[in-house]
C-alpha cells in the first residue's frame, strides 16, 4: 500500500493502471483494499495527498 500511496500522490497514472502495476487483477478489488487500509478511496486520497515540492499541497485536476 505504500507504493500505491506514492503512485497516487506523485503520478498521474490512472487508478486502474496503478492497480495492475501492483499485481491486482481487478482495479475494484484494489480500490476496496486501499480504502480498508487508508480509510479513504484512492480518488479521495489523491485529491488530499500533498505533492512533494509543489507548494500547493494538493494534486490539481
Amino acid at each position: 500500500m505504500r507504493e500505491a500511496r506514492r503512485n497516487l500522490a506523485c503520478t498521474h497514472l490512472s487508478i486502474a493502471t496503478i492497480a495492475y502495476a501492483l499485481g491486482y487483477a481487478d482495479p475494484a478489488y484494489f480500490s476496496r483494499a486501499f480504502t480498508r487500509d487508508a480509510g479513504l478511496s484512492p480518488r479521495s486520497f489523491r485529491t488530499q495527498a500533498p505533492v512533494a515540492g509543489s507548494g500547493s499541497g494538493r494534486v490539481g485536476k
